[in-house]
Order: C-alpha cells, then sequence, then structure tokens
C-alpha cells in the first residue's frame, strides 16, 4: 500500500469499488465555483454541487448495502445507524442552504440578499463537508484497514472496514457538530454512550456486539430480529 495523494491512489487500495463516487466528486469540484460578476449563475452551481454531494453520500450507502458487508444482524444495525447519521447530516446541510441561499434569494439580483458572502460561506460549508466526510473519512479507513494486525476473530474483510468506516465518521460528524452538538449523537441517543467501545476493535467483540445489540433494543422496544428492517427503512426513504 502506497502514499495517497489523490483520487487514484484512495481508489486503488480501497476495500470498496468507489469509481462512482470519484465522478460524482470530480462533477462537485466543477461546479463549486463563483463567478463574481453572475451570482445568478453562480447560485445554480451552487445548487449543482450540492446535489453531487448528495450523490455521493447516496453512493457510498448503496455500496455498502452488501452482503459481503452485512454478515450478522449487528452488522445491518451499524449500517443503519450510520445510514440514520448521514441522512441528520444531510439534513443540517438543507438548512444551511436555506440560510445562506434560499430564503433570502430573489429573482432580480437587485431585491436580492444572496450576495458574496453568503455564496462563499456556503461553497465552504460543502467543501469542508465533501472533503470531510467523504474523502478524508475514506482515506482514513483505508489506512486503518490495512494498518491493523489481523487475528482469527479480527479479518481483513469487507464487514471489518464498515467497522473501521462507522467509528471514522462518528468522530468526523462530531468535529463537524452534525450530531454531538445538537443531538447528544448516535450514542447518547441509543442510551449506551457509557458503555460504548473506544475503539472499533472492540466494537467488534462479543462486548460490543451486544452493546449494539442493546441499543436496538432499546431504540425499537422489541429484540434484534433483522427481517425487514432494512426494506422497511429504504420504503421509507421513497416516501
Amino acid at each position: 500500500m502506497g502514499r495517497y495523494n489523490s483520487w487514484v491512489d484512495l481508489e486503488r487500495d480501497c476495500p470498496i469499488v468507489i469509481d462512482r463516487i470519484i465522478e460524482h466528486s470530480k462533477s462537485f469540484n466543477n461546479y463549486l465555483y463563483i463567478n463574481f460578476d453572475d451570482l445568478n449563475s453562480s447560485k445554480e452551481r451552487l445548487l449543482s454541487a450540492r446535489g453531487e454531494f448528495d450523490l455521493m453520500i447516496t453512493t457510498l450507502i448503496q455500496l455498502l448495502y452488501d452482503d459481503e458487508v452485512l454478515k450478522k444482524d449487528t452488522d445491518r444495525v451499524l449500517f443503519a445507524w450510520l445510514k440514520d447519521d448521514l441522512g441528520r447530516f444531510i439534513k443540517r446541510l438543507d438548512d444551511k442552504e436555506n440560510h445562506l441561499i434560499i430564503d433570502f434569494d430573489e429573482p432580480e439580483r437587485e431585491k436580492s440578499r444572496v450576495g458574496v458572502s453568503r455564496l462563499s460561506a456556503y461553497a465552504k460549508v460543502l467543501k469542508t463537508a465533501s472533503d470531510s466526510i467523504i474523502y478524508e473519512s475514506l482515506l482514513k479507513a483505508t489506512k486503518e484497514y490495512y494498518n491493523f494486525k489481523p487475528t482469527e476473530e479480527l479479518k481483513r474483510e469487507p464487514r471489518t472496514f464498515l467497522y473501521i468506516l462507522f467509528h471514522v465518521l462518528q468522530i468526523t460528524l462530531s468535529i463537524l457538530g452534525g450530531l454531538t452538538r445538537e443531538t447528544g449523537g448516535v450514542l447518547k441517543k441509543r442510551g449506551i454512550v457509557n458503555t460504548y467501545p473506544s475503539t472499533w476493535q472492540r466494537l467488534m467483540t462479543n462486548q460490543g456486539q451486544e452493546i449494539i445489540k442493546q441499543g436496538y433494543e432499546e431504540e425499537t422496544k422489541t429484540k434484534l430480529d433483522w427481517g425487514d428492517i432494512i426494506e422497511e427503512e429504504l420504503s421509507e426513504d421513497e416516501k
């Protein structure tokens, strides 16, 4: 495994196939440009960039929704929590978008209150989200995936990458203020913050798996029986 200086290097080693994420990232960066002489076009480009960011998130979720990744009921619960957390962050971006652009925009430039400062602020929010949640999180998770020492219980397989990425994203989202500062985050919400393992390795132990099970049962008030949970959640997203 070599050094990482670009998406090309990351694509080479990432345990999941990220070519579609890279394509959306390229489009994202092409749209992320402000023309000070044409602010209306700049608004359209930034909104298109936001669409590409959402597609990066959606594609990542789709790539993780795989039988090679989700082998156990607890894996699927963790996947559902990760999906929920990313959905919450997207909602946070919606609020930022409304505050910085939508609520203060007017078709006529003279009446619009969306100037360079608001557009620049929104562009910064989008760039930080893309770099931190997508590229840097995949980069950190990929490095961690190849740096740990495999054991009989802890194998280098796609399932392990899910746990690493989940842990990295929890830290990243807490830094960005998307979860921890506003809602107490996934751990506090599920009432298991005091017993939550501090590393992804411990999360994959029997104790960690039991904590995931308990968290699910506290949240849903039902015993962990996977059944159609994922299908029900996906169907809720389509409403």
